[in-house]
């Protein structure tokens, strides 16, 4: 991307010659064109198959305050050399020999960690990363692995994290292998690496054996994994102000990216996991008992159960767990999960646990049942290696159908939702920057645990439409509005300002968001503008819209910028109209083509706003200073009779009077067919614009204008 500084000299574009009226109409064309729309940071032993990490609440019920139940540590294994695929690290000096190695979670050459969003919206995005690694000892003499280094770079820093093992901890004979990870313990932030963006592209592990003087070593490529999958809950099936709460910080082992989660809702000033008025002495007093739980995706059942029954309470207790193992699920495969479903999403397996007793759907209790994504699989319960009632969720990778839990683990990351840090939220409504989930993980560290919704708890529109959009909002309101609107899922592409005595309104078009960084600002003076345009610059965003109005008579500007660097732009503002049409030879020589000419007339000068991209459109016309006759004889002459399309309107006063400035190309994208409607009511323009939409047409600009004490508005509409 090329983007020019906004220019500040004083010194404005040749008008191309006008003609005569006409009324605006629908215009079909024969081009066909491509769209060019987009759509807004010790070591821990594995545990058994099927033995899901227990917790204990403390607090209120909240999912976030547990302790590890621990399970017996897994001893070295033999092996059979021909079964094994492993790899030979660098040997050092004074290293040991025939010792390989087999790296997870991997795919391909990378090892893959688990990436999140901030605590909140405006916060960079994180990770974590945990490496298992399975040692094969193919040599003749015992090893005792002493210390594991790991080193990154954070930034143009080296980041080193030593992993210290105590002696005898984990030692290897021959013929026999055994797994190291940099793990944690329950709710421990442990030797877990916690990354920043921008995220490391390597990682160096070097493994250190007691009696020898070096390592063995290997750098790994890094990225972050992202096959990622829904929610499993359903909004509707959620209270007002009734969150899933949980985090990214549950045990170690394969279970290092799985997720404990509750409920909670707040009442009587406080955020509670219990229903009101309740102790926790009862499995139904906790807000997630019952809760349906879904499928993540479309799926294969491969193993479930249904029949182990729930515990008798909530209990953390050493006694009172081997109580309910020797009682109630020991007996079971897969016991520890509870009542649950392996189910196959593609290449991985899902575990969902804890199920109540007799919850399961009936129609997919049996192998190889067909699972539709969203479909209930049972209500959240307290069953097998749990101490309270929640929801236990994990994923592995798939190996075959009769062993469900034999993959390796892999981050659990989420395609829908939000996410906010609980110390962030303290009261309803309190703060908007939830993140949305784009194919990441819960964020967690250390006693930051988050809510997550299925929908953004500001979103008050729908959230599958093509477009929302909005016209005359009193500027005293527009910011509520607009937060009703991008927190379901859009982005401003369009927004315009103007002023009917003395008021200042907005106009706004919203597309879809999905994958799109974006950044609005409205309401800012030059000086204001000038800063938001140098950060947003700097960081890689380039500028899609940019409007100048009035507000109590000064000169104020919006702006809209999108992460991009596909487009070549320049742009200016504060400029007369006089240097801006000097100026008009100089840009079109150098190939740019006006996108947005915004103008404002303040006391006896014009001022203009302007963006200029390099873009191949067939050729323009560009007219800054149109009354409304002069606009329809241009219509007439570019539209009806050179056949030119019209991408563009701005409107302003001057003498009292409306003017507008318009932008016709030769060639558009999505200007297969397209309306002009002109000089309407707010009344009629609603009109339009929801018979347009019912046709298929998008709103390209919608611009408003006082003329006789009223607001009037222009619209574009093409497909």
């Amino acid at each position: 991307m090329t983007a020019k500084k906004i220019l500040r000299p004083k010194a404005p574009i040749k008008k191309e010659p006008t003609t005569k009226p006409v009324a605006s109409r629908k215009v079909a064309t024969k081009t066909k064109t491509v769209s060019g729309l987009g759509t807004r940071i010790k070591r821990t032993s594995a545990m058994k198959p099927g033995k899901v990490s227990a917790t204990t609440l403390k607090k209120v019920g909240t999912i976030a305050q547990v302790r590890h139940f621990k399970f017996a540590e897994t001893a070295p294994v033999k092996f059979d050399p021909r079964q094994v695929d492993a790899e030979v690290f660098q040997r050092g000096a004074n290293a040991p020999s025939n010792i390989e190695f087999v790296m997870q979670p991997t795919d391909g050459d990378y090892v893959v960690f688990h990436p999140t969003p901030g605590f909140t919206s405006e916060e960079t995005s994180l990770a974590q990363l945990s490496i298992r690694a399975t040692i094969y000892n193919k040599g003749t003499e015992a090893v005792d692995l002493d210390e594991v280094v790991l080193e990154y770079k954070n930034g143009n820093t080296t980041v080193k994290k030593d992993v210290f093992l105590p002696s005898n901890k984990l030692v290897i004979k021959p013929g026999f292998s055994a797994n190291w990870q940099n793990s944690r313990d329950y709710h421990e932030n442990g030797d877990v690496i916690f990354l920043d963006t921008p995220y490391p592209t390597k990682v160096k592990l070097s493994f250190h054996f007691k009696n020898y003087g070096g390592s063995l070593s290997v750098t790994k490529n890094l990225k972050p994994y992202t096959h990622a999958l829904a929610l499993p809950f359903d909004k509707t099936d959620f209270e007002k102000d009734e969150y899933v709460s949980g985090y990214s910080m549950h045990g170690g082992g394969s279970q290092v990216f799985a997720y404990d989660l509750g409920v909670e809702a707040y009442e009587d000033k406080a955020w509670r996991g219990l229903l009101p008025n309740k102790d926790n002495s009862k499995n139904e007093n906790y807000r997630i008992w019952g809760k349906p739980v879904r499928a993540m995706a479309d799926g294969i059942v491969l193993h479930f159960e249904n029949n182990i029954p729930n515990n008798w309470k909530p209990d953390g207790s050493d006694e009172g767990m081997k109580k309910q193992k020797d009682e109630l699920w020991g007996s079971f495969d897969f016991g520890g999960s509870g009542n649950h479903f392996y189910i196959r999403h593609g290449n991985v397996v899902a575990l969902y646990a804890h199920l109540q007793k007799g919850s399961l759907t009936n129609s997919l209790m049996k192998k190889g049942a067909t699972v539709k994504k969203g479909t209930i699989l049972g209500k959240a319960g307290n069953a097998g290696n749990s101490t309270a009632p929640h929801l236990h969720i994990h994923i592995k990778t798939y190996e075959n159908d009769s062993e469900p839990d034999k993959g390796v683990f892999r981050p659990l990351l989420f395609n829908t939702g939000y996410v906010i840090g609980k110390e962030h939220y303290k009261t309803p409504k309190s703060n908007i920057n939830w993140s949305p989930l784009h194919a990441q993980g819960i964020p967690g560290k250390k006693d930051k645990a988050c809510f997550v919704a299925m929908e953004h708890p500001y979103c008050e529109n729908p959230t599958n439409r093509g477009e929302i959009a909005r016209h005359g909002i009193d500027q005293a309101n527009y910011q509520d509005e607009f937060n009703k609107i991008w927190t379901c899922g859009y982005y401003p592409v369009w927004v315009d300002g103007f002023d009917v005595n003395g008021k200042t309104y907005f106009n706004v078009i919203f597309r879809p968001s999905k994958n799109v960084a974006w950044v609005a600002r409205h309401n800012m003076d030059g000086k204001k503008y000038q800063a938001e345009f140098d950060t947003w610059h700097k960081a890689g965003y380039r500028l899609i819209n940019i409007n100048s109005y009035l507000l109590s008579g000064k000169l104020r500007y919006t702006a809209v910028w999108k992460k991009d660097s596909s487009v070549k732009w320049m742009a200016y503002h504060g400029q007369t109209l006089a240097w801006h049409e000097a100026n008009f030879e100089k840009h079109h020589k150098a190939g740019w083509v006006p996108t947005n000419v915004s103008c404002v007339n303040v006391g006896s000068k014009t001022y203009v706003a302007a963006l200029w991209e390099k873009k191949n459109t067939g050729g323009f016309y560009l007219r800054p200073d149109m009354d409304l006759q002069a606009f329809k004889d241009a219509f007439k002459d570019y539209t009806d009779k050179k056949k030119f399309k019209l991408v563009y309107l701005d409107a302003y006063l001057k003498g009292g009077k409306p003017r507008l400035s318009g932008i016709w190309y030769k060639n558009a994208p999505d200007y297969n067919s397209w309306w002009e409607k002109h000089h309407l009511s707010g009344t009629q323009y609603q009109t339009e614009y929801t018979s347009m939409l019912s046709k298929g047409y998008l709103t390209r600009c919608v611009v408003g204008y006082e003329d006789g004490n009223k607001a009037n508005y222009e619209g574009i509409w093409s497909k």
